[in-house]
C-alpha cells in the first residue's frame, strides 16, 4: 500500500517546468509560455476568503475570481473562463499551461472573518522562451566582417564573446576586423530562458592576392630605412591551412601551435644579404639556426630536415614545429663590408592547442558541481551561466566550480590559450530531490537525505480524523501542528514554511533541513474527540555522500597507506582489493609495499552510497633507501677488508715466532748432548 501511494505521488509531481511566484514579492513574476505557474496567495488558507482581480480598465468590470472555503467559485470566476488547467490548492493558484493572456497586473484582496480587507499586488509577465540560435558571417568588399545572430522568443538580449573575451553587448549583429580568427559566440537570453551558439571564424578571402608556392596568400608590406639602407618587411597571411606567421618587428611574442607550420618573416628579398639567425639557450650559449651568405643558406641540424628558406620574401618556414623550437631568437643583418645594420629579438613559444572540451555535472550534499576538462598548454578557463561570467583563471587539465543546487540554465566552459580556443555548453537543471517515505507505525528510525523530500504517512483518510503532530522535547511548550479536514490549522512546528504541506493524510516536507531531525508523536482523534491512535517516530536527516577521493602514500619503512575521504554524515567505510573484502570501518588502511591490483573504497551512510576504485602498484624503491643501503654495504665491505688484512698480518707474525722458538729448543738440545755452554751471542 505504501509503495502504491509513493508511486502515485511521484506521478503527480513529475512533468513540466514549474515557476513559483508569490504575492509577497516586489519584483515582477516572469514565466515561460506553456510552463506551469504557481502563485502563492496565502499560507493560512482558513482565515480568508480571496478575490483575485486582473487590472484591465481599472474598473468594476475587470475580470475577477473568487475563492471561498479553499475552493474556486466557478460561478464567480470569469478571470479564467472555466479553464480546467487552473486549480487552487492550499493557498496556491496553479496554472498548468500559461498563455499570453495570463500576463498583466493582479490585485489580491484578502477578506477576513472580522470584515477587514487587505490588498496585495503582483505583475505577471509571460514570455516565449528562446528558440534555436543561428549565427552567420558576411565579408564585405570594404574589408569589414559582420557577424549576425538570430533567434525566436520575446524580449531578446544579445551578448557576444570572441575566443572567450566579451565583446559589445546589446545588438544582434557586430562588426569585426577582416583578419579576425577564432571562435565567436552569440548568447541570447530573456527573463525565462537562455541559448547560445558558437561558430568558427576564419579570415575573409583577401581582395589582393599573389600566388606563392601553390597556396593562396595575401600580404601587406612595410618599408623602413636603417643607416641609409631600405628594408622591406612583408606580412603574409594564408587564406587556408594552419600556417602561423611572425615577424621580427612585432612587439608581442610569437606563438605557434605544436605540429603546425611556422613562418618567420625577416626581409622581403634576401639576395645579396648576409643574414644570421641565432637561438639563445638557457645556459647562456647560443646556436646559429640559419646563416645566409653569398646567396647560400646553412641551417642547423635541429631544423634541417623540416625547414626551407625562401629568398624572394626572406622567410624561414619551419614545418611540424616541436616544443624544442621555443626560445628567444635574434636576427642580425650585415652589409657587404661586414658592418651590422639590423639586430632584433623575437621570443617564440610553441604551445599544444586546445583539445576537446568536456563538461560534466553532479549533485551531492546539497550542492551542484560542474567540471571542465581539456588538453593543451597555458590554458585559461572561464565559466558563464546564462551569459553571465561566473569565474575564470588558469587551468591545469581540469577545473571544478560549485553552484547552488537550484541552478537552472545553460552553463558554458570556455577554454583558450594563445593559439586556440574551444567551448562546451550544457543544460543545467536543478538537482532532483528524491522522495523518502515513512509512517508513524514503523519501528525503525526514519532516515532522509538533506535537501530531499520527506513524506510522512499519517492516515489514509484524513477527512475522518483530527491530527496533532508534536515534536517531543519534553517541555511544556513543545511545538505542535494541528491538522483538520486534511489542512494544517495551528502549526508552530514548521513556522509557516511554504514547502510543508498535507495531502491525502500525508505530511510532505520538501527540501528537508537538519532542523527537521527529531522525535515526533502523532495523535489521531475521531470526530467526537476520542483518541484512536498515537505513535512515535524518530526522524534523522543526514547529508548524503559527496565525491570519494582515494590517495596512496608509501613510507620509508616499507608500508603502503591508502586513505579515503568524502563528505557527508555518519560515514561508514569498507575496502576491497581485487574484489576481496579487507578490513572495514576505517578511512585508511595499511598494505604491503608489494601490493598490486585494484583497490576500492566504499563509503555509505543511511541515505546514500558511493565508491571509488584506483589502480595500486608496488611502491617505487626510495632513492634515499638505495643510498643508505649502498652506504651500509660499503661500510660492511670495508670492515670485512680490514679484518682480512688484520688476520693476514697476525698470521705472519705468529709463523716467525714459532720458527724462532723451534730453533732455540733445537740448540738447547744439542748443547745438552755435547756439554757446550751457551755463548753471549746466543743469549741475545
Amino acid at each position: 500500500m505504501i509503495l502504491i501511494f509513493g508511486l502515485m505521488l511521484l506521478l503527480q509531481t513529475a512533468a513540466c517546468v514549474e515557476r513559483n511566484c508569490s504575492f509577497n514579492q516586489t519584483d515582477p513574476c516572469n514565466t515561460a509560455l506553456g510552463d506551469k505557474l504557481k502563485l502563492e496567495m496565502v499560507q493560512e488558507t482558513g482565515k480568508y476568503n480571496l478575490t483575485l482581480q486582473k487590472t484591465v480598465n481599472s474598473s468594476q468590470d475587470d475580470p475577477v475570481c473568487r475563492i471561498k472555503g479553499g475552493k474556486i467559485k466557478t460561478s464567480e470566476c470569469d478571470l479564467y473562463d472555466k479553464r480546467s488547467e487552473v486549480t487552487y490548492i492550499n493557498g496556491i493558484l496553479i496554472i498548468t499551461n500559461v498563455i499570453r493572456e495570463d500576463s498583466g497586473n493582479y490585485i489580491l484582496k484578502l477578506h477576513s472573518s472580522d470584515g477587514t480587507e487587505s490588498h496585495k499586488y503582483l505583475q505577471v509577465n509571460v514570455e516565449a522562451p528562446i528558440g534555436s540560435v543561428e549565427v552567420s558571417i558576411i565579408c564585405s568588399s570594404s574589408g569589414v566582417m559582420r557577424a549576425s545572430c538570430s533567434s525566436e522568443g520575446d524580449q531578446l538580449l544579445y551578448s557576444w564573446t570572441l575566443n572567450g573575451d566579451p565583446l559589445m553587448d546589446g545588438d544582434s549583429s557586430i562588426d569585426l576586423d577582416e583578419k579576425t580568427v577564432g571562435s565567436i559566440s552569440c548568447s541570447v537570453k530573456n527573463h525565462v530562458s537562455h541559448m547560445q551558439k558558437t561558430i568558427r571564424v576564419k579570415l575573409c578571402p583577401a581582395t589582393f592576392t599573389t600566388q606563392n608556392r601553390s597556396s593562396l596568400t595575401s600580404y601587406t608590406s612595410i618599408a623602413f630605412s636603417i643607416a641609409g639602407d631600405t628594408y622591406r618587411f612583408c606580412t603574409f597571411i594564408s587564406v587556408s591551412g594552419p600556417d602561423l606567421f611572425c615577424k621580427f618587428d612585432q612587439s608581442n611574442p610569437c606563438y605557434a601551435a605544436l605540429g603546425d607550420k611556422l613562418s618567420l618573416l625577416m626581409v622581403q628579398d634576401a639576395h645579396n644579404l648576409e643574414l644570421h639567425l641565432y637561438k639563445e639557450l638557457l645556459d647562456s650559449r647560443e646556436l646559429e639556426v640559419l646563416k645566409i651568405k653569398n646567396n647560400k643558406e646553412k641551417t642547423h641540424e635541429s631544423i634541417r630536415n623540416r625547414s626551407e628558406f625562401i629568398f624572394e620574401n626572406g622567410t624561414l618556414i619551419i614545418n611540424r614545429v616541436i616544443r624544442a623550437d621555443s626560445g628567444n631568437y635574434r636576427l642580425e643583418l650585415y652589409r657587404s663590408d661586414g658592418s651590422r645594420t639590423f639586430k632584433k629579438h623575437l621570443p617564440v613559444n610553441i604551445e599544444a592547442p586546445i583539445g576537446s572540451v568536456e563538461v560534466s555535472t553532479s549533485c551531492s550534499s546539497n550542492q551542484r558541481s560542474v567540471s571542465c576538462s581539456s588538453e593543451g598548454d597555458q590554458i585559461i578557463y572561464s565559466w558563464t551561466l546564462n551569459g553571465e561570467i561566473l569565474e575564470q583563471g588558469p587551468m591545469n587539465g581540469k577545473t571544478t566550480s560549485q553552484l547552488d543546487e537550484g541552478t537552472n540554465g545553460n552553463i558554458s566552459c570556455s577554454v583558450k590559450n594563445h593559439i586556440s580556443h574551444a567551448q562546451k555548453t550544457i543544460r543545467v537543471k536543478p538537482c532532483p530531490a528524491l522522495d523518502w517515505f515513512c509512517w508513524f507505525d514503523q519501528s525503525d528510525p526514519c532516515y532522509a537525505a538533506l535537501g530531499d523530500n520527506l513524506n510522512l504517512l499519517m492516515v489514509l483518510d484524513a477527512r475522518k480524523y483530527d491530527l496533532i503532530i508534536k515534536r517531543i522535547n519534553n517541555t511544556h511548550n513543545d511545538p505542535v501542528c494541528r491538522i483538520k479536514n486534511d489542512r494544517m490549522r495551528e502549526c508552530d512546528l514548521y513556522n509557516n514554511r511554504p514547502e510543508v504541506t498535507v495531502i491525502n493524510g500525508t505530511l510532505i516536507i520538501k527540501r528537508v533541513n537538519r532542523a527537521d531531525s527529531g522525535n515526533y508523536r502523532l495523535t489521531v482523534y475521531n470526530s467526537d474527540g476520542t483518541e484512536t491512535f498515537h505513535g512515535d517516530l524518530q526522524v534523522i536527516v543526514e547529508a548524503p555522500i559527496g565525491s570519494v577521493e582515494v590517495s596512496i602514500i608509501c613510507s620509508s619503512s616499507g608500508v603502503m597507506r591508502v586513505s579515503c575521504s568524502s563528505e557527508g554524515d555518519q560515514l561508514l567505510y569498507s575496502w576491497t582489493l581485487n574484489g576481496d573484502p579487507l578490513m572495514d570501518g576505517n578511512s585508511s588502511i595499511d598494505l604491503d609495499e608489494e601490493t598490486d591490483g585494484d583497490i576500492s573504497c566504499s563509503v555509505k551512510n543511511h541515505v546514500s552510497h558511493t565508491q571509488k576504485t584506483i589502480r595500486v602498484k608496488p611502491c617505487p624503491v626510495s632513492e634515499v633507501f638505495v643510498l643508505v643501503w649502498c652506504f651500509q654495504l660499503m661500510v660492511l665491505l670495508g670492515l670485512l677488508g680490514g679484518f682480512h688484512i688484520y688476520m693476514r698480518h697476525t698470521s705472519a707474525d705468529g709463523s716467525v715466532g714459532s720458527v724462532r722458538r723451534f730453533s732455540h729448543l733445537h740448540e738447547t738440545h744439542v748443547r745438552k748432548e755435547t756439554g757446550r755452554s751457551e755463548s753471549a751471542n746466543e743469549k741475545i
